[in-house]
């Protein structure tokens, strides 16, 4: 079986915008709206903005799923606000072939985006996948899939982030 490290999965991935462009229009549309909903408290800001470490992000996943679109432009927001993290992105298929293993994720459970932390050694420091964990928690998606579509849950995936980034 062929296998890929973490580092060839990050060196063939794409840009975010690149990763963007794959979308339809409206996929596309999405973007910017989700990015203008992203009111980071100035605190939070400046947490982002103080890390000190490079930080590499692999994300596995397609601009079609509404959950990439949300929180990959989180991440997207906390790369430009921090020169020293870098995004690189996955289709799906590679990651259930290639990062599930690695992450020790059943393909059939391999969740999208999967958003893997790592170092600059692009050693696996931690990964969010699909949902903040607020989100995932709550009983009936369906009773908050509105609000989380519109960006109300936002600060929850901010947070599981950082989490992961602040705990390295």
């Amino acid at each position: 079986m062929i296998e890929m490290t973490i580092k060839e999965l990050f060196d063939v991935g794409v840009s975010f915008e690149s990763s963007i462009g794959e979308g339809t229009k409206s996929e596309r549309s999405r973007i910017p709206k989700n990015y203008a909903r992203i009111n980071l408290p100035k605190e939070i800001e400046l947490k982002i903005m103080s890390i000190d470490l490079e930080l590499n992000f692999l994300v596995s996943g397609e601009i079609w799923c509404p959950d990439f679109q949300i929180n990959t432009t989180v991440l997207k927001k906390f790369c430009d606000l921090n020169p020293n993290f870098n995004i690189s992105v996955i289709t799906m298929a590679r990651g259930k072939k290639f990062l599930s293993p690695i992450l020790n994720i059943d393909k059939e459970n391999f969740k999208g985006p999967t958003i893997v932390v790592l170092d600059k050694n692009f050693n696996v420091m931690g990964y969010f996948e699909e949902r903040p964990k607020a989100v995932k928690n709550i009983k009936n998606f369906d009773d908050i899939k509105l609000d989380y579509y519109k960006g109300k849950y936002i600060l929850d995936s901010v947070n599981d982030l950082l989490d992961i980034i602040c705990n390295i």
